[in-house]
């Protein structure tokens, strides 16, 4: 299963290097999406984007929905998960990448057919959730000893709390600015070294793979403590001025009272004398 695992992200990458050099080649105008974005992530997911054209317009011809999509990633997640169980550590970074440019297909389709709906982020912004949760799980299955056991659910929680933060924020009224070891950061981290240990000797794949995971944990712990306090003192700027206890209000400027001409007395008629008999 490990040759065979070699073989394949071998077949991979060499088709990866080739459409790189046809990108930088071309040079294509960058997605709407990622304009003005720089960072390792971006230039990849741009030319994920231009070397997936072909597929996602078949993908679209046969009427593959966003949110079926969005189930088909998860399911090769989970396909992932049971490969990292076993300590098939090479097969599971394969699945992977395809499980993530299933996530990157989603939208697309659903931008290019126009069905983009609040209950379709719903559900994908969830399935993503439980593909970490069950990666994750993967990895605690194949660790046998308790430090790595901890380090995957460390990396578990840190990872949903990066995301609730967000969600909470913008539940509140509040948009957190893009920053820190977000979901695509962590699925291309764990993602790449993945396909690094399909050519590590055991037992070092296995360490390999637990710094890892201890890296995402330390990360997305970093990342979601800065966003909490970003977002908390984003909402106390947001708060208008509190009145301390027993204080007056300050009160409120008294309206103008309108000026009203003043009007001359009117002018008394002499009187005129007695007249004498």
């Amino acid at each position: 299963m490990r040759e065979s695992a070699q073989l394949a992200i071998v077949a991979l990458l060499g088709t990866a290097s080739l459409t790189s050099i046809a990108y930088l080649i071309a040079r294509p105008p960058s997605p709407a999406r990622l304009a003005g974005r720089i960072g390792p992530i971006p230039s990849l997911g741009r030319w994920a984007y231009w070397v997936s054209r072909p597929f996602l317009r078949a993908i679209i011809g046969v009427r593959i929905t966003a949110n079926g999509m969005t189930t088909i990633g998860l399911g090769l997640t989970l396909v992932a998960a049971g490969f990292a169980a076993v300590g098939a550590w090479g097969w599971a970074g394969f699945v992977l990448v395809f499980g993530a440019w299933c996530d990157l297909f989603d939208g697309e389709i659903a931008r290019q057919t126009g069905t983009q709906s609040p209950a379709g982020a719903f559900l994908d912004s969830n399935l993503d959730r439980i593909s970490e949760i069950v990666l994750f799980a993967g990895f605690a299955m194949a660790f046998t000893d308790r430090l790595g056991v901890f380090w995957s659910f460390w990396a578990t929680a840190s990872s949903l709390m990066v995301s609730y933060a967000r969600a909470r924020g913008e539940g509140l009224g509040v948009a957190c600015p893009t920053f820190g070891l977000e979901r695509p950061h962590r699925v291309v981290a764990v993602m790449f070294a993945l396909l690094a240990a399909a050519f590590v000797p055991e037992p070092h794949a296995t360490t390999l793979m637990r710094w890892v995971t201890a890296a995402v944990a330390l990360g997305a712990t970093g990342t979601a403590a800065a966003r909490l306090w970003v977002i908390h003192r984003m909402l106390i700027r947001a708060e208008p001025p509190k009145v301390e206890p027993g204080a007056r209000a300050p009160a409120a400027p008294a309206a103008p009272v309108p000026s009203v001409p003043s009007v001359p007395p009117p002018a008394r008629s002499p009187v005129a004398p007695p007249r004498t008999p």
